[in-house]
């Protein structure tokens, strides 16, 4: 018989493949007591829009965890266990109250925090109303969604409000989608840059702009709050630099389209800010904004914003292409998206067989720093992300820039200048050079500033 072997290296081998398939447990169990579950536990986690409360409770799956989640007629939010505290019943069939709600099966009555109202059935001095309580969640709303905190009360941390949306009139498109999958596989797509490049332009044709279609430059750092990539594309006599942020446990800021016809400094404009929440070991729902100002035409300027404008064009967004399954299998087969690759995977991918290379550094820098944060709260530890001092806003960093910046001699060298101003660039910005005071995107005319540094004026 053929020797099995882990690593398959001569071909027609399938057969010889080891029977190792196995999948990281530290970063992919999410239910209560698991090493990653409890460090998700430790984070504000949106959970539900709540604009589609309505005068009926919703069973949600959050974690592994069985909830309902109401309104009731105080308009208060309650996120309680499902499992009726008395005898079981599902809350999902209570009758929302004006003060919390009402189990069906026999009336009793909880509060948003589930504190026991009312035994209707039991003799008015029963004094097992104060002697229990319904399992119950803190629950605080930002922007049309309703976030919960499940960690340990005396760890509960200040809910973070980051930077992404810059005015008062800021406006994004609110989107949930599900994936029949584990977390990380999705999170991780964001923290991927070169797929842009194959999967989205170069093998079933231009999903978002041309330019995607060249191989970056690119580099992954950590930053106050998790880690951001920079990818720097040669177009023509541009340089385009794309960042987009990872925000620790399971938060991303990611860029808006750009086509690099234009000069544009920090443009933020048509970004996205969204979670990746894990429904339990082998689902998910991603859940945010995209195209947040991606109407913001500022005068003067030449972005692809402003040019697609003033054409009347659409301006194409990054969450406009294969997010979800629901293209025809054949669609989807000729034309894969994102939603594809990452279901596709499996419920949870096979980490025993990745061979990951140089363009996922991402991936690897990533998976580093959840467990870094999972063994920070292992140990009692404050994990990164937790807090932030600082402003009260949390900053994030993803944009697009583009430079009018000639080739250099040769290709090596031109490899060379596309990495450096990747970094200058991204060294002003983290340095908060360019403040978000100025809406949208920073004066280009301070493109200047940064050819000078380079030498390349």
């Amino acid at each position: 018989m053929s020797r099995r072997v882990k690593v398959l290296k001569t071909p027609y081998s399938a057969y010889q493949r080891a029977h190792t398939d196995a999948f990281d447990e530290e970063l992919c169990r999410v239910g209560r007591g698991t090493p990653c579950g409890e460090y998700l536990r430790r984070f504000w986690q949106p959970v539900f829009v709540e604009s589609e409360l309505n005068d009926t409770p919703t069973a949600i799956r959050i974690l592994g965890e069985d909830l309902v989640i109401f309104r009731d007629g105080r308009g208060d939010i309650g996120l309680l266990e499902r499992r009726c505290v008395h005898r079981g019943t599902s809350l999902e069939f209570g009758k929302i109250v004006e003060r919390g709600i009402r189990c069906c099966y026999h009336g009793w009555q909880f509060d948003v925090d589930g504190t026991i109202l009312d035994t209707p059935g039991e003799p008015p001095d029963s004094p097992i109303r104060q002697k229990i309580c319904q399992g119950a969640y803190p629950v605080q709303s930002w922007r049309g969604v309703v976030f919960a905190y499940m960690g340990p009360p005396d760890k509960r941390p200040e809910f973070p409000v980051f930077d992404a949306f810059e005015h008062e009139a800021a406006i994004g498109r609110l989107r949930v989608n599900h994936s029949a999958c584990n977390w990380l596989q999705v999170n991780e797509n964001e923290t991927d840059p070169i797929h842009l490049t194959f999967l989205h332009t170069r093998l079933f044709g231009v999903q978002f702009e041309p330019v995607y279609g060249e191989i970056p430059t690119m580099e992954w750092i950590e930053t106050p709050v998790g880690t951001l990539y920079i990818t720097v594309r040669r177009w023509k006599d541009h340089l385009y630099l794309r960042t987009n942020d990872m925000l620790m446990p399971n938060a991303v800021r990611v860029a808006g389209i750009d086509d690099a016809e234009g000069e544009t400094l920090f443009d933020r404009r048509g970004s996205s800010l969204s979670w990746v929440v894990p429904v339990d070991d082998t689902n998910c729902f991603s859940i945010g904004w995209s195209d947040i100002d991606k109407t913001l035409i500022l005068p003067d300027r030449s972005g692809y914003v402003d040019r697609r404008a003033e054409k009347h064009e659409h301006v194409v967004g990054a969450g406009d292409v294969g997010q979800t399954g629901e293209p025809s299998y054949e669609d989807r087969q000729r034309a894969p998206g994102d939603w594809d690759a990452w279901s596709s995977q499996g419920q949870i991918t096979l980490h025993s067989r990745e061979h990951l290379g140089t363009t996922d550094r991402g991936v690897t820098l990533y998976r580093k720093l959840l467990r870094r944060g999972i063994r920070a709260v292992a140990r009692g530890k404050t994990p990164k992300g937790l807090k932030f001092n600082g402003s009260e806003q949390r900053p994030t960093y993803c944009h697009n820039t583009v430079a009018r910046i000639p080739k250099a001699g040769s290709k090596t060298k031109d490899e060379a200048l596309k990495l450096a101003f990747g970094r200058e660039v991204t060294r002003r910005i983290i340095g908060n050079e360019y403040s978000k005071d100025t809406l949208g995107c920073a004066d280009p005319k301070r493109l200047a500033e940064v050819r000078r540094a380079l030498g390349v004026e």
